[in-house]
């Protein structure tokens, strides 16, 4: 490609001190490719050959100069800035949107495009013409944010203008697309009796395990932990560690870029290794299995300290050592659900992936916790909001299933003899008739701590005296509405209000619910004065 002599006549606003200077002077410049670490998508070099000669080299020169100080940054921190797929998707916006855009404009405009040309008219300009492009709204306001990203660090590097950008160009984006659900029961049990079925095979087996298996192990190590996609393809070696208390049980060490944060999971550990031919294995044996039957290729790759390498079995590649990638697990997916033609509820193939494993997993932990979201977020990792809003479902029965289960007792009935007086034990909600061996309580010598599943114990019982602390409990509730976010509240915890107020309320005096009602809002009992408190019961 020919080169071109170009003196930028680009303004220079806001200098920073840690600027480089763009040499502007020889375009396209001798190096045209980005280098990025190792990284779970597969994608190595970010190529901008193809993008120069269409009137905006100095733009794609300084994409390729932003794009590739990322780069560094991310390979010196151990990817703590900003992590190698995330600068990948910003280069295939980049390529995809915004640097066909400067050709346009360039086009239009009959002359090279200088930096300066990038001010508020000319973001203006890109928006409308990602709104034109014919993506959906999800997809343009993606590809805009990814092209803000690299323009501000043009910024701040002084290349370009800073307060460039219109405030929310697309509005309610998350409205427009519905996000993948959790599997449903029937589709959950049809994927764990396929991955029971090969891993049974594969343990079976001997020699080191190909990548499709390395795939059935990791889908398997998913569906039991509920791990996030990068992260369980970023396993290291050592992830399992002893468990510094119980001899019994392990724990899981994963490393989730994004918050820069370590997820520590416990896990048991089977008790004998025939146990996982009948049933699907527990995560420390699967662990175990890929590090002792894949050292070989492991050692005699470029990635010793990963879990998930295998020696390439293709044509293309064959006898190379590689790690699983974003790209081949997807392929193995497939590969996975075509061979045992498992199907969604409209007799489609099933739609699989590790985001729909970690969601049906913590529907599951919601269910077994006794929908209790605190500690849903908790062995999640995340929080309470972030569960809520993102990760849990209302069940097709939760309405069904949130009805009173206990007593109420009625200062009448009781003066009527009409109920027998049995001893009860009073809660942080009301009144329990064994907090020891009742319905849900842990029947292990430790009291129940179970208050958010009260209402649907038949060990629970309300009095006149209660109504403080249920109304209390009513009020927090309430406030929680906001801090965790929206519809999914409704659905699942809104049935906990309506249960107090038709179901409780009406059996007792008006007056003296009016009275406990205003009391509680206004002075809370202080078990449930502090959202935190309810996080910590839970």
């Amino acid at each position: 490609m020919p080169r071109k002599k170009l003196q930028s006549t680009a303004s220079r606003p806001g200098k920073a001190a840690n600027d480089e200077t763009l040499d502007l002077t020889s375009l396209p410049p001798s190096k045209t490719v980005v280098s990025l670490p190792e990284n779970a998508r597969g994608m190595r070099n970010l190529e901008f050959a193809k993008q120069y000669g269409n009137g905006c080299d100095v733009i794609v020169y300084a994409t390729q100069r932003a794009l590739d100080r990322m780069a560094r940054a991310c390979a010196e921190t151990g990817g703590k800035t900003l992590s190698a797929a995330t600068i990948a998707s910003y280069y295939r916006a980049e390529r995809v949107s915004f640097l066909p855009f400067c050709a346009t404009m360039a086009s239009a405009l009959g002359r090279e495009l200088r930096l300066d040309d990038i001010g508020r008219q000319f973001i203006d300009h890109f928006i409308a013409y990602l709104l034109q492009s014919g993506g959906s709204f999800a997809y343009q306001k993606t590809q805009y944010q990814a092209t803000k990203s690299v323009l501000v660090a043009m910024g701040q590097s002084g290349w370009i203008a800073k307060d460039i950008f219109p405030r929310n160009p697309f509005p309610n984006s998350n409205r427009s697309t519905k996000a993948q659900a959790a599997l449903s029961e029937q589709e959950r049990r049809s994927v764990l009796r396929a991955l029971k079925a090969d891993m049974g095979a594969i343990i079976k087996g001997s020699g080191s395990l190909a990548s499709n298996e390395l795939i059935v192990c990791l889908l398997a190590i998913a569906a039991r932990t509920g791990i996030n996609p990068a992260p369980a393809l970023e396993l290291l070696t050592d992830c399992l560690q002893s468990h510094p208390v119980k001899p019994e049980r392990y724990v899981l060490v994963s490393f989730k870029r994004r918050g820069n944060a370590t997820h520590i999971q416990s896990l048991r550990r089977a008790a004998d290794v025939e146990s996982m031919v009948s049933a699907l294995p527990d995560v420390a044996r699967i662990i175990d299995l890929v590090r002792e039957r894949n050292a070989m290729p492991r050692q005699a790759s470029n990635y010793p300290e990963l879990l998930f390498v295998y020696e390439s079995r293709a044509k293309i590649n064959a006898g190379e050592m590689c790690r699983l990638t974003q790209i081949n697990l997807a392929a193995g997916i497939k590969i996975f659900i075509a061979q045992h033609q498992i199907t969604d509820a409209d007799g489609k193939p099933l739609k699989l992936n590790i985001m729909r494993l970690r969601k049906t997993f913590e529907n599951r932990l919601f269910t077994l916790s006794g929908q209790d979201p605190f500690l849903t977020a908790r062995l999640g990792g995340h929080t309470p909001k972030v569960s809520d809003n993102h990760y849990l479902e209302a069940p097709e029965s939760a309405e069904k299933e949130w009805r009173l289960m206990g007593e109420i007792r009625t200062e009448e009935l009781l003066d009527q003899g009409k109920v027998a007086p049995l001893p009860t034990q009073n809660t942080p909600v009301a009144r329990c008739r064994d907090t020891l061996n009742g319905e849900r309580a842990p029947k292990n010598g430790e009291h129940c701590q179970k208050f958010l599943a009260c209402f649907r114990c038949r060990s629970f019982v309300v009095t006149g005296d209660d109504l403080y602390r249920v109304f209390s409990f009513y009020w927090l509730l309430v406030k929680m509405r906001q801090k965790m976010g929206a519809s999914a509240w409704k659905q699942v915890y809104g049935h906990i209000i309506r249960i107090i107020d038709q179901e409780i309320t009406p059996q007792f005096d008006a007056e003296l619910v009016g009275i406990q009602r205003q009391r509680a809002k206004v002075d809370p009992h202080p078990f449930w004065r502090d959202p935190e408190q309810l996080e910590g019961v839970a």
